[in-house]
């Protein structure tokens, strides 16, 4: 806890409780956006705005009056309390917190326009004012190279007047990929339509930058734009293209497969501003979402497409399948197409992530690659197809790509070598961290850098494990027929050089194949169903009790049958409708009492959990059964899911249960006594750990 941060809440529920607008903020001594929202709320009451919101808005800039040092017989004011409690919570002393603008707080001010980038001054005008009322850091932060910090603080100086101060704290990210944008757009001389985004006027003005060239200022725009990518890290930004700058860019233009000739075009200044690039670019590799037959791949190989991106199993909209079939690997090998496989059935919003389904999608994954005959060693795409936030990649995605990993790794033999290689599609952030972590470990990148306005690709490096990058949507044409396909055009780094051939077991049983896909499905949102990996695969058996975990305490069996029956004896279920349940999660734990005992955060999680499963089910049922059996305590949900079509004529129903058996009074709850009835399931998982 910071107490000058403590006093600054203090003072501000003091000051503005009972204010329109004004909600008092938490006094904790903790600095982030609720403090500096409530400063803002606080800076428009005094300057006569009579609706305030936490944005400095257009007219909070008009109207901000300007703030210099005072005389010393002069009174203390609210805006210079503001202004000082702005700087405490941004971690500067601005000699206390008293409304006097004197010498220590005019120290302060110089202090921080240094920082910014600025020639020191010690007044402080609305944009100056705005960039002490964020969140933003204006000190170099651990672990960031100074030379971004220098290159963030010449863009402030000299290029400000297109954007609000970017952060200088060495983190090369969106901000400061604008900011080299507008310093391009001025220095080619279009500064009048100047937006910060690479579009096709600053294409076409964009000028071709040589070996000596005297220009300057684009030249020094040239060295921004390679120190944001890594490739120039030097301080000296003088705008001498010199063999530095020259031997940065061959190196640029070889990793990214561009021509290496060590010149600056139109094409390489684009790559290195955004993830896309110019997309009129040629490929030799491309992915597609349709099924590809003789037509289609005289098409792609008249196009000069060497290597298509397919995928393992899925449908697109619900109704056209996207999944490759054995006639299609065919083709593709007798027109000498190689293929990379990707896994997608959903992955397109934040909720369908997590680590049991990562745990569920890796061995359906596993199970489709096997079916279609891919070699041992073949590097899998899982697909995040959405824009994560950083939160939600640290909360969501990389548990998720934990459990496809451990997934992978289950197929590991004595030599601890997987059968398959764990490979990410996604914008660049979540394919850096995937990389990184230690439990994902994935080998080769995917990258979506066709989503050029994702967060997770602005301010954002290449992965340097790229394999393929996606660019460009656009539908190819070619023979007699004018046969089309779909495509998304990707750059091919030769990282991964796909599958040519692939070598497919015996025709297998087309109902087990989609049973068991539903039922790993059903699974990934049930507790404890993949304690065991060693159940999984081909030898998994239907219609029996599986044991996947015994202990002195309690036991943990799966199963999973074929046309179900609901409704027996100690059993309470609930409708599953369109993948919606037809109660409130209190109505299924009918009790008051246990709500009372139960954590917020366990009851969230029970509810997404139940959310979950619903939405897998789709259309059945979801029942819990509790009894004695002697000493025995058994607990039961079952996910029931009707009308799993297996062809045109065929349906049957799958019901996919978790049992736990406790030996009564020996395994209590961890946060009440008794057993919850119809959710003591889920704190079998709780204390199982």
């Amino acid at each position: 806890m910071d107490e000058m941060v403590l006093e600054v809440q203090k003072w501000l529920n003091e000051t503005y409780t009972g204010r329109i607008g004004y909600t008092p903020i938490p006094e904790d001594g903790q600095t982030g956006n609720t403090t500096v929202d409530a400063l803002i709320i606080g800076l428009q009451y005094e300057i006569g705005i009579a609706f305030p919101v936490p944005n400095f808005g257009p007219s909070t800039k008009e109207r901000f009056p300007g703030l210099s040092k005072q005389e010393s017989n002069e009174a203390p004011t609210n805006l210079n309390m503001i202004l000082q409690g702005g700087f405490w919570c941004k971690g500067y002393n601005p000699g206390g917190f008293t409304g006097n603008f004197f010498e220590a707080t005019e120290d302060k001010v110089r202090e921080f326009e240094s920082d910014v980038g600025l020639n020191p001054t010690g007044y402080v005008d609305a944009k100056l004012m705005e960039a002490i009322l964020n969140t933003d850091g204006f000190r170099q932060a651990g672990g960031y190279p100074p030379y971004i910090r220098t290159m963030q603080q010449l863009l402030n100086k000299d290029y400000n007047q297109y954007f609000d101060y970017i952060p200088t704290n060495g983190n090369y990210e969106r901000k400061t990929n604008k900011a080299i944008i507008y310093a391009l757009q001025h220095e080619i001389g279009i500064g009048d339509i100047a937006n910060g985004n690479y579009g096709p006027s600053t294409e076409a003005n964009t000028p071709t930058l040589t070996p000596g060239n005297e220009n300057r200022e684009q030249n020094r725009v040239l060295q921004f734009a390679l120190a944001a990518n890594g490739y120039y890290q030097s301080s000296l930004y003088d705008g001498n293209y010199g063999s530095a700058v020259e031997s940065a860019v061959r190196e640029f233009q070889e990793f990214m497969t561009l021509p290496v000739i060590g010149i600056a075009d139109m094409a390489t200044i684009k790559q290195l501003l955004t993830s896309n690039g110019w997309t009129g670019r040629s490929a030799s590799a491309c992915d597609a979402s349709t099924i590809v037959d003789r037509p289609k791949a005289q098409t792609l190989v008249d196009h000069g497409y060497e290597i298509i991106g397919r995928y393992l199993t899925g449908t697109v909209g619900g109704t056209r399948s996207k999944a490759m079939t054995h006639t299609e690997l065919e083709i593709l090998e007798e027109y000498g197409i190689r293929v990379f496989p990707i896994y997608q059935d959903g992955g397109y919003y934040p909720e369908y992530f997590n680590h049991g389904r990562g745990y569920s999608d890796g061995y359906r994954a596993i199970e489709a690659a096997d079916r279609l005959g891919f070699p041992h060693g073949t590097t899998i795409y899982f697909a995040v197809d959405f824009d994560a936030y950083d939160f939600q990649v640290q909360d969501r995605i990389l548990p998720y790509l934990r459990g496809v990993r451990q997934a992978l790794d289950s197929t590991a033999g004595e030599a601890g070598i997987s059968r398959y290689e764990l490979g990410v599609y996604g914008p660049r952030n979540i394919c850096i961290q995937a990389a990184g972590d230690s439990g994902v470990r994935a080998t080769y990148s995917f990258v979506a850098n066709m989503s050029t306005g994702f967060s997770g690709n602005l301010g954002y490096p290449m992965p340097t494990n790229w394999s393929f990058s996606q660019f460009y949507e656009y539908t190819i044409t070619s023979g007699p027929d004018s046969s089309t396909i779909g495509i998304d055009k990707n750059d091919y780094s030769g990282r991964d050089t796909g599958v040519s051939s692939v070598n497919p077991p015996s025709e297998g049983d087309h109902l087990r194949d989609k049973l068991y896909d539903e039922m790993m499905d059903l699974g990934s949102s049930l507790p404890s169903f993949f304690i065991d990996p060693d159940v999984f695969g081909t030898t998994f058996a239907f219609n029996q009790e599986i044991p996947v975990f015994e202990s002195l305490f309690y036991s943990i069996s799966l199963e999973a049958q074929i046309n179900y029956s609901i409704g027996g004896e100690d059993a309470t279920y609930i409708t599953v409708s369109d993948g919606e349940i037809g109660y409130d999660l209190e109505d299924i734990i009918n009790s008051e009492e246990f709500f009372g005992r139960l954590s917020a955060s366990r009851r969230l999680e029970y509810e997404e959990q139940l959310s979950d499963l619903s939405a897998t089910i789709g259309n059945g049922y979801i029942e819990f059964t509790a009894y004695m059996d002697g000493m025995q305590n058994v607990t039961k949900i079952t996910a029931y899911k009707d009308d799993i079509r297996i062809d045109e004529q065929n349906k049957v129903s799958l019901a996919v249960s978790v049992i736990f058996e406790v030996i009564s009074g020996n395994t209590p709850s961890p946060e009440f006594g008794g057993y919850p009835q119809k959710l003591e399931f889920y704190y079998a998982a709780d204390w199982m750990d």
